[in-house]
């Protein structure tokens, strides 16, 4: 059944980037950390996201102290030094008025260049990650709003001058492929769904 105020039949793409930057230290500081590193949401051409995701969620390692750090405002980051690489859970919580579920992402902070094993490099390791935000039959206002919102200033990643400048023909061919992907599961779901006689769900993936 429809919920009450959504647009069917619609979707509402919206492209994300999420990533880690970590630079060597050098040598280890007093707390045995061997690098600093940021990891950050951002959009795609580092676009303003704020009136999409209203606040994000950094669960870290246990071993950090106040391991979940939430970030209410942009830029979408946060910075800490360590040694290891683990699994960053990166959750997005969007304006009330979508009216979704938070949304996890998973995220592996790398440390160490594939070309580079020791680490000893003082080269910034950059390692981002493309999704794509489908909001399925999305509600009316929060699509209209989005429709119609005006690119506003932002306020720049702190790590932003080691990321590479957006690259057209590069993102073009990492929407494309996102796309093709949620065609399939789209298409393998409604499938699904009709076999069964229901309707198309409302909602949120990726």
């Amino acid at each position: 059944m429809m919920q009450p105020g959504r647009l069917q039949n619609t979707e509402l793409v919206v492209p994300i980037i999420v990533g880690t930057v970590s630079q060597h230290l050098g040598k280890k500081q007093a707390n045995d950390a061997s690098h600093r590193w940021t990891a950050y949401v951002r959009g795609n051409g580092n676009e303003d996201i704020s009136h999409i995701v209203q606040r994000v969620t950094f669960n870290l390692h246990p071993s950090f102290k106040e391991h979940v750090r939430k970030v209410e405002q942009q830029p979408f980051e946060l910075t800490e030094t360590g040694w290891g690489e683990f699994d960053i859970s990166i959750v997005l919580h969007f304006t009330p008025d979508a009216q979704e579920k938070d949304l996890e992402i998973f995220h592996r902070l790398k440390l160490y260049a594939d070309d580079d094993p020791t680490g000893q490099s003082r080269k910034p390791v950059v390692h981002e990650q493309w999704e794509e935000v489908v909001f399925v039959n999305p509600q009316q206002g929060f699509y209209q709003r989005v429709m119609a919102h005006q690119p506003r200033a932002r306020i720049p990643l702190s790590v932003e001058g080691y990321l590479a400048p957006p690259n057209e023909a590069a993102d073009l061919a990492a929407i494309q492929e996102a796309r093709r992907k949620v065609a399939q599961l789209s298409a393998n779901l409604r499938a699904q769904l009709q076999q069964h006689g229901m309707d198309s769900p409302s909602g949120m993936h990726m």
